[in-house]
């Protein structure tokens, strides 16, 4: 019987790993797609470990024996993108194989098709080749270049300004200054340009090692490496140590003129024209933070060799284009950068080839949003903060006022649009590095438009007043929320197995997908979400709550989690409280659930709950190599961590596990929010 258990269960996996969601979505009856559910969860488990010790080996401890042969993933996400990507090549492939006429040579399945075609004709890939596409100034090429035997280098032409102005054309921001276009504070249906310092991350000095691989990369010796690198990261580390800097001004909103004068160090004329264009005038506006910085920024700067500064500024752009890829020409890989390039285009293409029945699916995922909802509008009257009754009003709202969409588009976008949006783009099959940069400087263009309010084809309306902004698409599958629209986003590509089928059982939906949006929901109401309102403005009643002796008590408790975890306050929150919450609305809500006895036909060894929670965890099963944990996991901790401190952190699972006092399960102090 063990046997045939353990046959099942790779032939399961082995399902989900070659079988087109498409396919899989329609046939598929309650009891197969649970059964294979089923099957995958006991394979996975090491039921060998002890829950109450370590529920994370308990869960997942032979996810890596089932996985190994794959090693273009790591996680259950990872799984998700490369099953994915596989698909999408035989889309590619199909389009390749169809005969364009006139009106599809123009269309944007055939610039997906070239952009395509050109990465696969890359070989080998050449980082150099973006440098002589792309100049600093306009009359000065990179230092290193004409060291090598280029134009000869003068110093006194290079313009640190116009060299970022120029770069954040092609999608590289946060490089001594940042600039962004986002929802205004005070009027989010509208946009504003926002002048900012980097933030922690983007100032973290890249070190030398990166540095070296990077010179490596566009041909220079090690000499020559090593020296640059060394003058480089000296340089990042002062650069870094202006982070420290506090901003006692605050933000300020003011046209440019006036910029001009407060601050003559920097020509802010000039730098905004060079991104919004020519026709840019005195009297645009911006809102300008951490002016203290910017001055120390200017003095830094007036001290340090423009060979460094240009040196830096050059490798900022070659780790930024590499990060864009493709890291390695491969069908794999090509398929990522696109996804990278076109991905307004390219969740389109995924929604409409692999999401069948999209109404029946849309009305699921609007259930589960819609029960999460209720339970917190619940929690939040239920008042345990024991706020005023006009903030639990104003909160109270926000959450009546949350959408979710899944996919970046509208269920109303077409293919004219979409022909609209890339319209100005012409890509060359044989190009591949001028298609990949035209496609970066188009969505940051199309960022900079949408401050005009009567260009409209350059937003993507979610209703009436919603909008998403070009740059606020992101090419993986993973569900955000964006706070100035009150908004989460669920990609196409996260609703795919083991995620996601339409026929799952409830338990199985809500223990990972009801979760993932639950954590979602929570960043709405995270130290930073509580400053937005319901319509995404910065009204919120955030002073009022951080003063609550309860809110900051569970803050602290939280804050104490992150020595052994993320970085990020707001993630462990947005963990714990998540899962507090689809918890008690999958247990304790007030929606039935039809098929929550299901389980007992496939898994009868478990209780509903003890179930609940191993699904969860096994969402988070993974091995991911140690040469990406430090990148991948700056903001959430380990996938392991995150499981054994959420699940430690509540209650009801060491009382269902049965676990006792001094188990490392059971946290001595449990932190609870809201």
């Amino acid at each position: 019987m063990l046997k045939l258990s353990i046959v099942f269960g790779l032939l399961a996996s082995i399902i989900w790993r070659t079988t087109p969601t498409n396919c899989r979505q329609t046939p598929p009856t309650h009891s197969n797609v649970n059964h294979l559910i089923a099957a995958n969860i006991q394979n996975f488990m090491d039921t060998s470990a002890r829950p109450c010790e370590n529920f994370y080996q308990y869960a997942c401890g032979h996810w890596y024996q089932h996985h190994i042969e794959q090693v273009d993933f790591g996680d259950t996400l990872g799984l998700l993108e490369y099953e994915l990507n596989k698909k999408l090549e035989h889309v590619l492939k199909r389009l390749g194989n169809v005969t364009a006429d006139e009106d599809e040579e123009s269309s944007f399945y055939q610039k997906v098709h070239t952009y395509y075609k050109s990465c696969k004709k890359v070989k080998p890939y050449n980082l150099k080749k973006y440098l002589l596409l792309v100049q600093p100034n306009y009359e000065t090429s990179w230092y290193i270049l004409s060291r090598s035997g280029g134009k000869n280098w003068q110093a006194e032409r290079f313009d640190w300004l116009q060299a970022v102005a120029k770069l954040r054309l092609y999608g590289l921001n946060g490089v001594l200054l940042k600039e962004e276009i986002l929802p205004r504070w005070d009027e989010s249906s509208s946009n504003s340009i926002y002048l900012d310092k980097p933030n922690l991350i983007e100032t973290e000095p890249m070190g030398e090692g990166a540095a070296i691989e990077l010179m490596l990369d566009i041909g220079q010796t090690k000499r020559v490496a090593n020296e640059i690198s060394r003058e480089v990261h000296a340089f990042e580390l002062q650069l870094h140590k202006l982070q420290e800097i506090e901003d006692e001004e605050g933000a300020k909103e003011m046209q440019l003129s006036y910029l001009q004068e407060y601050m003559p160090q920097i020509d802010w004329l000039e730098y905004i024209r060079q991104l919004k264009g020519p026709t840019t005038n005195l009297a645009t506006t911006v809102i300008i933070q951490n002016v203290p910085y910017m001055r120390a920024l200017v003095k830094l700067l007036n001290t340090t060799e423009r060979e460094t500064v240009c040196n830096y500024v050059m490798l900022k752009f070659l780790h930024f284009l590499k990060q864009q890829g493709p890291a390695e020409i491969s069908k794999q890989e090509c398929v990522s950068s696109l996804r990278r390039a076109m991905p307004l285009a390219m969740s389109y293409i995924i929604g409409t080839h692999f999401n069948k029945d999209i109404e029946q699916n849309d009305e699921i995922v609007q259930r589960i949003f819609a029960s999460l909802k209720q339970k917190f509008y619940e929690i939040l009257s239920d008042n345990r903060l024991q706020l005023q009754q006009p903030i639990v009003d104003v909160l109270l709202q926000k959450i009546k006022s949350m959408q979710l969409q899944v996919g970046f588009s509208p269920r109303n976008v077409s293919n004219g649009f979409l022909n609209e949006y890339y319209e100005r783009i012409e890509l060359d099959a044989s190009n591949f590095y001028v298609n990949q940069l035209s496609l970066l400087r188009l969505t940051v263009e199309k960022s900079h438009e949408s401050l005009e309010p009567a260009v409209a084809s350059n937003f993507l309306a979610i209703d009436n007043s919603t909008y998403l902004l070009a740059e606020s698409i992101t090419a993986t599958s993973s569900p955000y929320y964006i706070k100035p629209r009150n908004l989460i986003i669920v990609p196409y590509g996260f609703m795919q197995m083991p995620v996601y089928h339409r026929n799952l059982n409830d338990i199985f939906k809500y223990s990972v997908l009801g979760f993932i949006i639950a954590h979602e929901v929570l960043h709405g109401f995270d130290s930073n979400g509580i400053d937005y309102d319901s319509v995404g403005n910065i009204m919120g009643p955030s002073e009022e709550i951080a003063a609550n002796h309860r809110f900051m008590r569970g803050l602290r408790c939280m804050q104490n989690e992150l020595a052994t975890g993320s970085r990020s306050l707001n993630e462990k929150l947005a963990d714990y409280e998540g899962f507090r919450l689809v918890y008690d609305t999958y247990f304790n809500g007030s929606l039935l659930h039809e098929q929550s006895v299901g389980h007992v036909k496939v898994l009868p060894q478990f209780t509903s709950k003890q179930l609940f929670f191993i699904h969860f965890a096994q969402f988070f099963c993974g091995k991911v190599h140690r040469s990406v944990k430090q990148s991948a996991f700056l903001e959430h901790a380990l996938d392991e961590l995150r499981v054994l401190q959420t699940l430690a952190n509540f209650e009801e699972f060491s009382k269902e596990f049965g676990c006792d006092k001094r188990a490392k399960m059971q946290s001595k102090v449990r932190c609870k929010l809201w």
